[in-house]
């Protein structure tokens, strides 16, 4: 019996702005490579975008399409009760969650054929929401994965009510499902995975993983190359020569930890004269209060950039900037961000040292011998951590960027998603 998979999800598709997308493209482009060794038919159900809007991105709506048509698949736009002209506006209440789960609930009755084997990958939180609508489907024996990227709990976004409000729907939600024999919930990586239990209740075996990593083939013209301070100019980043690089990256959310790396930098900013703060952090997270917070924090101190732009290439750039001297990923509230993986794949050959947040998901990415671990909470500790990456001998860098070099191949995505539908679909 052939086996037909359904993704749905919002970002990465028509749109892309957050590792939501990144996490949704790599699957796409996983797949695209993949058809050849597993038989699957392949459909994606997406949050409709008005192709006119400068929301949409052509690229991965391309290959979206192309996976579609190779695996004679099917594209579904979703409704919800917007134009999809921005990103903000087509997810930012519970009732768009709702309605784009009726949505799918719909397409899907009309899609399925019940003589195949159908399953469904549910990418991101906010369809968590068609657990709730589960029974209206047809197919009874649909098989559903869910696969939430944040929780109400993990992360403190939004006011206290409608935390309260999510945090219930999820655990509605989350009940439901366990008592669904043909649904179970995906974790994202480990330590993820034990936020879930401990908050939600929730229990994992050992197959019931989508580990975040990335396509690899994608960064291989950059990690060829390496760049000089002289070289980032032309993003308006201007610093002399000789002078070595802080960088950090990432939409600006309170779940980053800008703000505690911001807060760090105005405590030492004055013992490392010949360093410059970097942060890449694009303000498209609907977080502006934030935004402006952490610009006031570092408005007191010198020797620093806030790049306001989502452009990898500024990333990609830096991380390969021979001056670059410490990479930090100082999240708070992320299950487990691309960042961490991206540093330690980008870290290859360079001579940069990488300070990992360990009270989220990114210590997922990084053994305790292969970075400086760190609560960015205790801004003594993390004060005092940033000072001793600075000064730390050539030699222990060179040995954590080797043994990154090693372990890298464990996030290599293509790998990963091949052996989740070998476990979970059996093919």
């Amino acid at each position: 019996m052939r086996k037909h998979l359904i993704i749905a999800t919002y970002d990465g598709i028509g749109t892309h702005y957050s590792g939501v997308g990144t996490i949704a493209k790599n699957i796409i482009n996983a797949l695209n490579e993949l058809t050849g060794d597993i038989n699957l038919r392949v459909s994606i159900a997406y949050v409709n975008v008005d192709k006119s809007s400068k929301v949409f991105n052509k690229e991965c709506f391309q290959a979206s399409v192309n996976l579609v048509n190779k695996t004679e698949g099917i594209l579904i736009p979703l409704c919800n009760t917007t134009k999809g002209q921005s990103e903000w506006d087509m997810w930012r209440s519970f009732k768009e969650w709702d309605y784009t789960c009726v949505s799918l609930v719909t397409s899907l009755n009309l899609v399925l054929d019940q003589n195949e084997e159908n399953y469904i990958i549910l990418n991101d939180t906010p369809f968590l929401f068609f657990a709730k609508y589960r029974e209206l489907i047809n197919d009874k024996n649909l098989k559903c994965f869910y696969f939430p990227l944040s929780t109400g709990k993990n992360h403190a976004f939004g006011d206290t009510e409608l935390r309260n409000n999510r945090i219930r729907a999820e655990q509605l939600c989350f009940d439901i499902v366990k008592k669904d024999e043909n649904s179970k919930i995906i974790a994202l990586g480990k330590t993820f995975a034990k936020r879930m239990s401990e908050d939600y209740g929730l229990v994992f075996d050992d197959d019931d993983f989508l580990q975040n990593g990335l396509y690899f083939d994608k960064y291989a013209d950059f990690l060829s190359k390496k760049f000089s301070n002289r070289d980032l100019e032309k993003y308006g980043i201007k610093i002399e020569e000789k002078d070595k690089i802080i960088f950090a990256w990432g939409r600006c959310s309170i779940a980053k930890g800008f703000k505690e790396l911001a807060l760090a930098w105005s405590k030492i900013y004055k013992d490392l004269p010949d360093y410059h703060l970097i942060l890449q952090m694009p303000n498209n997270s609907g977080e502006n209060n934030y935004f402006e917070e952490v610009k006031k924090i570092l408005s007191a101190t010198e020797r620093y950039v806030v790049i306001d732009d989502f452009n990898p290439e500024i990333w990609k750039t830096v991380l390969r900037t021979e001056n670059t001297n410490i990479v930090c990923i100082p999240s708070l509230m992320d299950p487990f961000p691309h960042t961490s993986i991206e540093a330690k794949l980008f870290g290859k050959g360079m001579d940069y040292a990488t300070i990992i947040s360990d009270v989220d998901g990114a210590v997922d990415a990084f053994d305790k011998d292969e970075a400086v671990y760190v609560d960015p909470r205790n801004m003594e500790l993390f004060s005092e951590k940033i000072i001793y990456a600075a000064t730390l001998d050539s030699s222990i860098k060179k040995e954590m960027g080797d043994k990154n070099s090693i372990s890298i191949n464990r996030f290599n995505f293509p790998a990963i998603l091949k052996d989740f539908i070998r476990k979970n679909l059996s093919t």
